[in-house]
């Protein structure tokens, strides 16, 4: 599959790609909400009290340094394993960015996200290993 220069790029910059990845060297096309947000996904719970698909939204706040951001959970689905609720957010990513590469807005990722039922975690702790 080819992209044309005028198309939106396939990174989800929002850019043409000529303006944006043509040139580049870099072969990581990932489609992401936006270049100053990356979303990680996982779990969110404990042992005995089942796992929710979970996305942790990291905000760039200089080239290279990120932070946590904010926490999304989906409270509507639960599973035993927490690697079978990771995968589910994984997956949920993965089809609101697909939206981004198709020319959506950082609004309509976001509203994919809603509609599958995550909601925003007030003060999360991230558990450490």
């Amino acid at each position: 599959m080819t992209i044309g220069r005028n198309e939106p790029c396939p990174c989800g910059s929002g850019k043409k790609y000529k303006k944006c990845c043509l040139g580049s060297t870099s072969t990581d096309a990932t489609p992401r909400p936006s270049p100053r947000f990356r979303f990680e996904p996982g779990s969110y719970g404990g042992a005995g009290r089942q796992y929710m698909p979970s996305a942790i939204s990291h905000e760039q706040v200089s080239p290279g340094e990120w932070r946590e951001h904010f926490c999304l959970v989906n409270p509507t689905q639960c599973f035993d394993h927490e690697d079978d609720a990771s995968a589910r957010a994984e997956s949920d990513l993965n089809a609101a960015a697909a939206l981004r590469s198709t020319g959506g807005s950082d609004a309509d990722f976001a509203m994919s996200l809603k509609d599958k039922g995550y909601v925003k975690v007030e003060d999360f702790r991230r558990a450490t290993d």
